[in-house]
């Protein structure tokens, strides 16, 4: 049996951005503290002027790149032998009835589906174990399992291109 390497434990540390918006719209530039800019706006209809993805599409955008990135950890630490990882995330948002807090229809996200394909000749019993350590790693994805939406997680195991 392979040792997983363990990672270093970093702790707490406070993830900081900044998000400026010009009167009169809502497109947001958000500076993070490692000086990376994003932009988020609206489709027209919804006032904004479409020069950048709505903010929700971030979040769907972090749970897909988030897990990109635990499943990567893994496999280094596994020795896993891969070839390219891709994630189609869908996550889902709905007016939800009843729920507390929500008497002025804010949306709230209620379910979130990863389709991860990888490729890879490695052993199905290899994959299972990459499967078991990577899915419940990703802190955003946490977020959808704390809310009572754990991500549904669908993997297609190709092979390796030559």
């Amino acid at each position: 049996m392979v040792e997983v390497k363990q990672k270093e434990l970093v702790g707490r540390r406070a993830r900081e951005v900044r998000s400026t918006c010009k009167a009169g719209g809502v497109v947001c530039k958000v500076t993070t503290g490692e000086g990376h800019t994003i932009v988020t706006d609206e489709l027209a209809e919804r006032g904004g002027t479409n020069t950048g993805a709505a903010p929700l599409y971030h979040l769907a955008a972090s749970l897909a790149a988030c897990q990109t990135v635990q499943i990567h950890k893994v496999v280094e630490a596994m020795r896993f032998e891969h070839g390219d990882i891709n994630i189609d995330c869908s996550a889902t948002t709905d007016l939800i009835e009843g729920m507390e807090g929500n008497a002025n229809g804010v949306m709230h996200f209620c379910e979130a589906e990863l389709i991860i394909d990888i490729e890879t000749n490695e052993s199905e019993k290899k994959i299972e174990r990459l499967k078991k350590l990577s899915e419940d790693r990703c802190p955003v994805g946490r977020l959808f399992i704390e809310a009572g939406y754990p991500p549904k997680m669908a993997w297609n195991v190709l092979p390796m291109k030559v």
